[in-house]
């Protein structure tokens, strides 16, 4: 085949993929949320009554994120209505949760969950350690929060692909170099479906590292985090090790990011793809 032809191939292949987890694919719960979500002017009425049409284990989870202790339960306090989740949270990261445990539990394949676990922890290294230690502004940082999770979205459609059409997945002669190849042109049409900002294209298809004046650019940032979270999962059987001091019976210490990081991984269905080391252990081999 010729490359032109290849290359029509290839362009069949995702146009069959997008086609069919956007249209043919039900994640379950009612579009009506997204519509409401995504528009700017959606009463705080409207948004409370989301939580009827989503589903409970989703709407648990998504409450025990805003609730974690990164999220302010230690400074804010707890959130009790779905408005305030989404206030906390963000419209962005509700979105992007309820899309992610939808697609796990419709494909049932533990790869959508170490995919998403994987997003989930570069999401979190990009803006809550990077960002942070850089003095990103809060929009920049949740650009880099979301550019994290939005970052191997397209590997996430192709695994639910393969679960419900195994047989247009096999015809398709999809492999792994197909995958890594590929993924990211996915993930710019996700990022269309479903109305995200237009600059995180930017983010989730940086090949290299990208420096501006002074500072990396915010594609960079996502790059950097997930070549941490590479590295672990690749080392630590699919797990995000981070060696950090811990909250210690006494009270001397109450608040540790590492354990704050832990709680939102607990917080989401994740705690099985992390693993807190005091930092006295990595000196004992």
């Amino acid at each position: 085949m010729d490359r032109n032809g290849e290359e029509q191939k290839i362009a069949l292949i995702l146009s069959d993929i997008a086609e069919k987890i956007f249209n043919e694919v039900s994640l379950g719960f009612d579009p009506e949320v997204f519509d409401v979500l995504d528009n700017l002017d959606s009463t705080e009425q409207q948004i409370e009554f989301l939580k009827v049409k989503i589903g409970e284990d989703i709407l648990a989870r998504l409450f025990g994120i805003a609730n974690s202790v990164y999220f302010g339960q230690l400074k804010r306090g707890k959130v009790d209505t779905f408005y305030e989740v989404i206030t906390r949270l963000g419209m962005d990261l509700t979105k992007l949760i309820i899309i992610f445990m939808s697609m796990a539990a419709l494909s049932k394949d533990e790869e959508v969950k170490i995919i998403f676990a994987r997003s989930f922890a570069t999401s979190i290294l990009a803006s809550k350690l990077i960002a942070n230690e850089c003095g990103l502004t809060y929009e920049d940082t949740k650009k880099v929060e979301i550019g994290g999770l939005l970052l191997e979205i397209g590997k996430i459609m192709i695994v639910v692909y393969r679960s419900l059409y195994p047989d247009d997945y096999k015809q398709a002669g999809i492999d792994e170099s197909f995958v890594t190849e590929h993924h990211t042109t996915l993930g710019l049409m996700f990022i269309e479906k479903y109305n995200f900002s237009e600059n995180l294209k930017d983010i989730i298809s940086a090949k290299y590292l990208t420096l501006g004046q002074k500072l990396v650019k915010l594609s960079s940032i996502v790059l950097i985090a997930h070549t941490l979270v590479d590295h672990s999962f690749r080392n630590f059987h699919n797990k995000l090790i981070i060696a950090s001091p811990l909250p210690d019976p006494d009270g001397n210490i109450t608040y540790t990011t590492g354990w704050a990081i832990e709680s939102m991984f607990k917080a989401v269905g994740l705690s099985k793809h992390i693993k807190l080391l005091n930092p006295s252990q990595t000196n004992q081999k």
